[in-house]
């Protein structure tokens, strides 16, 4: 039996689960945050029906979100030159670019109940799922060094 120590890393899947595996596991861990984030957000007065923080409405974007996440992950870590620089850059960008529409709905109160704390926790949602996918990623897809090695690998 292999037992793991705190030095150890964790054996590495197969390319081909290593993908669902990394998309689950951001979906989990992002979702649950996200209802914790709602939960909050409705205890401090965001009204119950603004749309965008009733579970099943952001569950899904959360889905989408990391499935794209990951594709797009997996597409600079097998493709660039140096994979690790340009997601340090393309990330924070993501995330900032993500925000846009929650700042257009508090902007026009396209949804019924919109107010600006509404719209902080949707921003939270973002942070959190971002923070959860890219540990997952991280994890499951590690990115290669400018030397062609995988980051687990380095920290050994």
């Amino acid at each position: 039996m292999q037992t793991m120590t705190a030095t150890s890393t964790p054996r590495r899947l197969k390319a081909i689960t290593a993908l669902p595996t990394a998309i689950a596991a951001a979906v989990v861990v992002g979702d649950l945050a996200s209802v914790l984030i709602a939960r909050i957000a409705h205890g401090a007065g965001v009204t119950p029906s603004f749309a965008p923080l009733h579970f099943a409405t952001y569950t899904t974007l959360i889905v989408l979100g990391v499935i794209g996440g990951a594709i797009g992950w997996k597409l600079v870590r097998t493709r660039a030159t140096n994979p690790h620089r340009l997601l340090a850059r393309l990330v924070p960008l993501v995330l900032l670019v993500s925000f846009v529409p929650d700042i257009l709905i508090g902007i026009t109160k396209a949804e019924t109940g919109t107010t600006w704390g509404g719209v902080l926790a949707l921003m939270a949602m973002h942070i959190v799922v971002a923070t959860a996918a890219v540990g997952s990623y991280l994890h499951f897809l590690p990115v290669r060094t400018v030397d062609g090695r995988s980051q687990a690998d380095t920290t050994r």
